[in-house]
């Protein structure tokens, strides 16, 4: 992003996607995207047509961050409430056709279903909960036909003050019911200290990385791995000397860490049952 030729994303924060042909594209806005094959060539500008879909949600929705994998050509792309930016709760499906260089969008946007999450803003019984409030969506995976997401709680927007009350791995039907739920914790605003998760597919569509926000807990700050196939949590074990790198990224057949500021890529990383 930072090679981008864009001076300003405006009101919308740039969305990361991860190209079946191990590529990547940025949507900078509703209706422009950067795609980027690799680092020995500059990122090419491809319009987005049928942007009017998305004004079916009033305020117009926004780009507010997050990631995209994808098995297919369509990705499902996060999009928030024009007024409420920091709930991130509907996807919009994008059609992206990278030897034509072209992009559509084929869906209006939807939302999930917050009955289905298991929400609880102050941790209080008494607490008269709003029917109509919001559960994040900040990162989707569409393989097999089915769709994942990761929820990290029902308020973004005070996440690094007060924390998280859940985090949710999940398979949504197309109305956005659950269909099945990966992994999830919850009850965090009933225990001590302050609690939160950031998730994010890999690009090889295999995982899921969970890294927390604050250091309580039992991870006390350490990343886990979610085996997609089967729901296992997992702990990574770096190589000698990088004890303290954090996950990235997989992709063509590689894990993507950090340590010390450094990007490295390593063929392999021991994952430990929990």
């Amino acid at each position: 992003m930072a090679h981008l030729p864009v001076e300003a994303f405006a009101d919308d924060e740039p969305f990361l996607i991860a190209l079946p042909d191990g590529a990547c594209a940025i949507i900078a806005g509703p209706s422009e995207l950067w795609v980027h094959r690799d680092a020995g060539s500059d990122p090419v500008r491809v319009p987005i047509g049928d942007a009017e879909l998305l004004a079916t949600v009033a305020p117009h929705p926004r780009l507010q961050g997050g990631c995209a994998v994808s098995d297919d050509s369509t990705f499902a792309v996060v999009l928030s409430h024009g007024v409420l930016t920091q709930e991130r709760r509907f996807v919009a499906d994008l059609a992206i056709d990278t030897e034509r260089l072209s992009a559509t969008w084929t869906s209006e946007p939807r939302a999930l279903r917050p009955d289905d999450f298991p929400r609880d803003r102050f941790g209080e019984d008494a607490f008269d909960d709003d029917g109509e409030l919001a559960v994040s969506l900040t990162a989707s995976l569409r393989t097999g036909g089915r769709l994942m997401i990761c929820s990290e709680g029902s308020d973004l927007g005070s996440m690094n003050r007060y924390g998280s009350d859940f985090f949710t791995v999940a398979s949504v039907a197309p109305d956005g019911a659950v269909a099945e739920r990966r992994w999830e914790e919850s009850g965090w605003k009933r225990q001590p200290g302050k609690h939160g998760i950031h998730g994010r597919f890999t690009a090889d569509g295999e995982h899921a990385i969970l890294t927390p926000n604050f250091g309580t807990g039992a991870w006390k700050g350490q990343q886990r791995v979610l085996r997609l196939s089967d729901g296992q949590l997992l702990a990574p074990r770096f190589p000698r000397g990088r004890s303290k790198a954090s996950i990235l990224d997989r992709s063509g057949e590689r894990w993507w860490i950090e340590h010390e500021g450094e990007l490295l890529a390593v063929d392999e990383i021991t994952l430990a049952d929990v």
